[in-house]
């Protein structure tokens, strides 16, 4: 029932016009889920669901489509969505025949903002976790040196460079495995309100040329555009 719950759900969302849209049956067999659509919703609902099949629609419905999609390959399955009216397949859902595009592992160089909370280790690698966006990251690892500059600035805001490892899942979702910190940057924790006032105050003089030597850095030095941004 959960489970079922979970289609139909995902279902609404995508048909979307929530008052027009009925559920009617649930068909024997495979699971097969009856909606009834009232007359005046049933425009709307066609051109959303029509969206959907071309890939345009707006974020819910293509949420909902790929959410759909993941339920299907979880269960090993696939799925359609009929309209009974025309007889016709309106959206194909492949589910279990997408191929998961999973990466393993991937390294490269990048930054890590966060707050510094906490510093372990007895060896010559030394672990530091930090809150990152809300979240704990504790794959960070470095040397005694910079563990010990980084002591001072616990509970600090801080910009982590080095060296990471992350891996993809087949939803596109990136997690990080470890990440060698070679150095950091302190970071200054203010409003933003303060930010744009300091930013404000920032003394600039633009000539008569200003504008003209932006969009000559933009587009190119004698570059012709029609219309374009």
């Amino acid at each position: 029932m959960a489970r079922l719950a979970q289609y139909m759900a995902e279902l609404a969302d995508l048909l979307g016009e929530r008052t027009n849209v009925h559920f009617r049956r649930l068909t024997k067999g495979s699971t097969i889920l009856n909606a009834r659509i009232d007359r005046e919703a049933t425009p709307k609902v066609r051109d959303r669901v029509a969206g959907v099949r071309a890939g345009d629609a707006p974020a819910e419905p293509m949420r909902a489509y790929n959410a759909l999609n993941r339920l299907l390959r979880d269960d090993n399955a696939v799925g359609v969505l009929r309209d009974a009216a025309s007889r016709g397949i309106i959206v194909r859902f492949p589910g279990r025949e997408v191929a998961e595009e999973k990466f393993s592992s991937i390294r490269q160089r990048g930054s890590i903002d966060g707050i510094v909370t906490g510093i372990r280790g007895k060896d010559d690698t030394i672990h530091i976790t930090i809150n990152s966006e809300g979240q704990q990251v504790s794959g960070c690892e470095t040397t005694r040196a910079i563990a010990k500059q980084l002591g001072a600035k616990l509970f600090e805001p801080v910009r982590l460079f080095g060296r990471g490892r992350w891996s993809r899942d087949a939803d596109g979702v990136w997690a990080l495995l470890t990440f060698k910190i070679e150095s950091f940057d302190a970071l200054q924790d203010i409003p933003l309100t303060s930010a744009l006032a300091e930013l404000r105050a920032i003394p600039t003089e633009w000539g008569d040329s200003a504008f003209g030597e932006l969009d000559e850095m933009r587009h190119g030095k004698g570059s012709k555009r029609n219309g374009g941004h």
